[in-house]
């Protein structure tokens, strides 16, 4: 099985345990076209690409998330948010995209004009942690704090989703799982640092439950989309 994931922070627990062959590394976009074009048959993509594209067979139990703040998941800015003049967006993230167009129009109540030289920039996974330390929090917008208290629900990231077509040999998605929850369990080991281990235990959760998934259908709704159908393995 050919596996793709994310070269972010909040992966490492992925990957430590894994006894697979190939792994490729790519941003969550580019990812998607991978599996689309039989490049690798699983992989840690966007849950707005599940949402509108696919179909996709996705692993349960296992997601990148958030129940509030998030920290990778930011739009920057250096004076009040809504006087700024327009939003540059992160080429790499699907979901992040439509989480800012959603939250901005119905919890923020405006929209800024979607340009490359926008003062407000969105930017996800280590830039966006990276700066959000170096500005201590200041002058951010944390996306994943922002769905969580207009909805009250989990916001879902990203999901693991096979490719259409590809048929796992017997066991291979349960020992998939298995591995990523035994390299979860010691995310607290694997952080360098205070900070990080703050970002990895708190922060980024990594469940795929019920409640995950009703955060889910919550934002197909809020999106004006059709929930679809999701197969769970």
């Amino acid at each position: 099985m050919r596996i793709g994931c994310v070269p972010y922070d909040h992966a490492k627990p992925f990957g430590v345990s894994w006894k697979v062959g190939e792994v490729v590394w790519d941003h969550p976009k580019e990812l998607v076209g991978r599996l689309k074009r039989g490049e690798v048959d699983l992989a840690l993509v966007p849950v707005w690409e599940v949402l509108t594209g696919g179909p996709y067979r996705v692993v349960d139990s296992l997601a990148v998330g958030s129940r509030g703040e998030v920290r990778s998941v930011l739009v920057f800015h250096d004076k009040l948010l809504s006087e700024c003049d327009g939003i540059s967006l992160t080429p790499h993230s699907m979901s992040s995209v439509q989480l800012w167009r959603v939250v901005s129009q119905g919890a923020l109540g405006f929209r800024l004009e979607e340009k490359e030289s926008g003062e407000a920039r969105l930017r996800i996974g280590d830039e966006a942690l990276q700066e959000w330390t170096e500005r201590n929090g200041k002058g951010v917008t944390d996306l994943g704090k922002a769905w969580w208290d207009w909805t009250g629900k989990p916001f879902v990231f990203a999901v693991w989703a096979m490719r259409e077509g590809f048929r796992p040999n017997e066991g291979e998605v349960e020992k998939f799982r298995e591995e990523c929850l035994a390299g979860i369990a010691k995310r607290a080991e694997l952080a360098e640092g205070e900070l990080e281990r703050e970002y990895l235990t708190k922060c980024i959760r990594y469940e795929l439950g019920r409640e995950e998934k009703e955060g889910i259908a919550e934002f197909a709704k809020r999106s004006g989309v059709t929930m679809r159908k999701i197969e769970f393995l």
